[in-house]
């Protein structure tokens, strides 16, 4: 088989796995526990050594350098100086690794790893660098002393792969699918391996409760949960976001794919991962992990050493104004030197801390160095001094009572006290100079006169505070009160609206000629100069209210006085009344009425018909208005509507009679309201123009004008009808039988034909005062029912039967 280049390193990572398996092996060992100056690439060993027990071994074909703990992808880099003829050096970044490939004597091997050196572009170190160099093919850590190497297979589920990693062995020691519990083991077997593939945990037995299974860590339970859950006993753990889910029955451990959240991370998955072989779920190979396992032989397969780095944490320090400042360095070297620029070669100082006084903001730089290094990355550190906030004192003049307190709005200040900055800043106010009584109300009032309070401005970004002072200033100059009075308005609430400016000259009476009036509804607002009123004004009392004048002078309060709103009542009268005129009576005089009804003399009265009496007589229909004013000149108009009425017009009486229930209705025109009553002139008239169950018989329907009473009218009806029994035993009571409602003036030329039950004529009643006593031909007539017909004069015409009783 021939090989060049890559192609014999790739051809060589399948030969050394049968090689070293299979024979007994080669032992290392090396020195190399250095301290990185940052300046130069450094050799990773100081010195090392290659022997083999049979004599007859005296090459190899691969050599793996990597740095195995605290390496940095993309900073850190091993390289192979010099000449070697039978060594060809490759660098795979995404391992950390450099692989030496031969093959080669162990001599050339020693000499090669000699010339390999590390060097670096990183400058904040928080790791150590460790280096394992392994002449077999698997990753060594030196933390764990363990080797672990990654088997690909496409599609291997869980239990296979658990199996498959058991049945292998390094050198005498025992297979095992990896347990990952550091978190150095997570970065070389995830984010410094091939990776995605199958690790030795699972929650099969319980849902939830995740334990390594395989190696020395078996039954080790070290999570508890789902997404939400919990590490055990401060065990190592390293689930991507959003994992573990037990998303379709995932019971077992597996470092995802690169493709997918966290790099190295481990998410939970069926047995079968995903059985697509194009999804980021579908299980590419498993890690197995060599080492722990009880009576298993020492191998030195594997040497590490170490280049402890200068690990450095920086406290800088600030302050506001020009102060002293201290600046600290912590750090692992053997000395610390300060410079005042990043090039001079000269130090300043010496030492972790460093204590300076700066007036504006500084930069230094830092060499923490072991002993023996000259030069070196240098690190800034910055003083930083941050400027006060700017202020200014003020004063405020403010109106007040006459006690010389009143109410300032101290926050509307803000911005002059800031110096006209209000961004990033904060105002806080205090009574006192040492900052301790806050005022937090934006209405104050002051405790003296004058007074100074303190402000505080502090610069919310540096948190820097500068003060400044107010002075409280109450004015108390003395300022006339104003009366306003206004009528009260038409719905007589007791609110109206007052022009305000009829109190300016009451105000300003006597004050200087330049001063202007401000009206506010409170004594809070008129302090505060808040929510002034325009000049027309409607009072929130009623009735009576006081409100408030600010009067200034050139821009300053100059006093603040009162004004009392006061709302005069309207006359005590009906803005309108309807009467009525009996056109029936015309013509006559009706009394119309103002609505007072004493003391005249704190009235006038305005007609609209020009009188200026309190009462007017008019005998015309027609609207008349009268403007009733009270001393004080208040007034009201009251509207009196005149309305015709006049007695009923009968225009017809409807009878509905000679029935179980007879019924009148009675039909009439008119202007007036009518009621009606029947019989009885003076019986209590009822508002339906209809009468129900009418007797028989002759009545009189009565109809009233109920608006202004204008009169009576009635008329006589008779109401047909007949008795249904009669009794002719000569007892005055029901001794004949006649038609009812028939009288020489209604229906007079009515006749009656009685009948027997057979249909024979028995008699015939000619008249109004006609009846039958029962008797025909001076004989009785026996008890019985007996029939009659009937032709009223107006052409009706009706039957009926009736009841003879002896």
């Amino acid at each position: 088989m021939r090989c060049f280049s890559l192609l014999i390193y790739l051809c060589l990572l399948s030969f050394t796995a049968t090689i070293l398996h299979a024979q007994t092996p080669p032992t290392i060992t090396a020195q190399g526990d250095q301290k990185y100056c940052g300046d130069v690439p450094i050799n990773i060993v100081t010195s090392v050594s290659i022997t083999d027990p049979d004599p007859q071994d005296t090459s190899l074909p691969i050599v793996y350098i990597q740095i195995s703990e605290g390496y940095e992808n993309g900073l850190d880099i091993l390289t192979l100086t010099g000449t070697h003829p039978n060594i060809n050096a490759f660098w795979t970044p995404d391992l950390g690794r450099l692989a030496l490939v031969g093959p080669a004597t162990f001599a050339e091997y020693e000499a090669a790893i000699s010339a390999v050196v590390y060097e670096t572009t990183q400058t904040n170190f928080t790791e150590d660098k460790f280096f394992s160099i392994n002449l077999g093919d698997a990753n060594y850590l030196p933390s764990t002393g363990h080797y672990y190497f990654y088997v690909p297979n496409a599609g291997i589920t869980w239990t296979q792969a658990r199996d498959a990693a058991a049945a292998q062995t390094y050198f005498g020691l025992e297979g095992y699918l990896a347990t990952l519990t550091t978190e150095e083991e997570a970065d070389l077997a995830g984010s410094q391996s091939q990776g995605t593939g199958w690790i030795g945990a699972t929650d099969v037995a319980q849902e939830g409760t995740w334990e390594w299974v395989t190696g020395p860590e078996a039954g080790t339970v070290f999570w508890i949960g789902e997404v939400n859950g919990t590490p055990q006993n401060g065990a190592y753990t390293f689930w991507n976001s959003g994992e573990p889910n037990n998303f379709g029955e995932e019971h077992y451990a597996h470092i995802t794919d690169p493709s997918i959240g966290l790099l190295g991370s481990w998410n939970d998955l069926p047995n079968e991962g995903s059985t697509d072989p194009n999804n980021p779920y579908h299980p590419q190979g498993y890690i197995v992990e060599f080492g722990g396992m009880p009576g298993e032989p020492t191998i030195n397969l594997s040497a590490s050493t170490r280049i402890e780095t200068p690990k450095s944490t920086i406290t800088e320090d600030a302050a506001c104004g020009p102060s002293e400042l201290t600046l600290s360095v912590t750090t692992n070297t053997d000395s610390v030197l300060w410079y005042d620029s990043e090039t001079a070669t000269t130090p300043i100082h010496s030492g972790n801390n460093y204590t300076v006084s700066v007036t504006e903001t500084t930069i230094f730089w830092v060499f923490p160095a072991f002993s023996g290094c000259t030069n070196g990355t240098r690190i800034p550190i910055t003083a930083t001094i941050f400027g006060l906030p700017e202020t200014q004192d003020i004063s405020i003049v403010q109106c007040g009572s006459t006690s010389g307190t009143t109410i300032f709005d101290l926050f509307d200040y803000n911005a002059e006290v800031a110096n006209g900055i209000l961004t990033d800043r904060q105002v806080r106010y205090y009574e006192d100079s040492a900052l301790t009584q806050e005022i937090t109300t934006g209405a104050y009032t002051n405790t003296s006169n004058p007074q100074i309070v303190y402000a505080k401005v502090t610069d919310l970004i540096s948190g820097c505070e500068n003060t400044a002072e107010v002075t409280l200033q109450v004015s108390s100059n003395a300022v006339n009160n104003a009366v306003i009075n206004a009528c009260d308005a038409i719905e007589e609430a007791g609110l109206t609206q007052f022009d305000l400016s009829l109190a300016d000259a009451q105000i300003t009476d006597g004050l200087p000629a330049d001063v202007a009036v401000t009206y506010f509804e409170t004594i809070e607002d008129a302090l505060l100069v808040s929510n002034p009123l325009g000049n027309q004004f409607t009072n929130t009392t009623p009735y009576s209210q006081t409100i408030y004048a600010r009067v200034t002078q050139n821009g300053e309060c100059y006093g603040i006085g009162e004004v009392t709103l006061n709302v005069l009542n309207l006359p005590t009268i009906a803005t309108t009344e309807e009467v009525y005129y009996c056109v029936n009576f015309s013509p006559q005089l009706i009394m119309l009425e103002s609505g007072i009804i004493n003391n005249f003399n704190d009235y006038t009265f305005l007609w609209s018909t020009g009188e200026t009496t309190p009462e007017i007589q008019v005998n015309e229909i027609g609207n008349y208005t009268v403007e009733v004013t009270q001393n004080g000149g208040c007034s009201k108009t009251k509207t009196i509507l005149v309305q015709p009425s006049n007695i009923a017009t009968i225009q017809n009486i409807q009878i509905d009679d000679i029935s179980e229930n007879n019924i009148v209705t009675v039909v009439v025109s008119g202007e007036g309201e009518y009621v009606y009553a029947l019989d009885n002139p003076n019986a209590v008239y009822q508002e339906s123009n209809s009468f129900q169950n009418v007797g028989a018989g002759f009545h009189t329907v009565f109809i009233k004008d109920i608006k202004n009473n204008c009169g009576i009218v009635s008329e006589d009806i008779a109401v047909i009808g007949y008795p249904r029994f009669f009794t002719p035993n000569n007892d005055g009571i029901n001794d004949t039988w006649q038609l009812k409602g028939i009288s020489e003036v209604f229906q007079s030329g009515t006749q009656v034909f009685i009948y027997d039950r057979y249909g024979k004529l028995l008699r015939i009643l000619i008249n109004s005062e006609d009846a039958w006593n029962g008797n025909i031909n001076g004989s009785k007539m026996p008890s019985n029912d007996y029939w009659f017909s009937v032709q009223l004069e107006d052409g009706r015409t009706f039957t009926g039967h009736f009841t003879l009783k002896r």
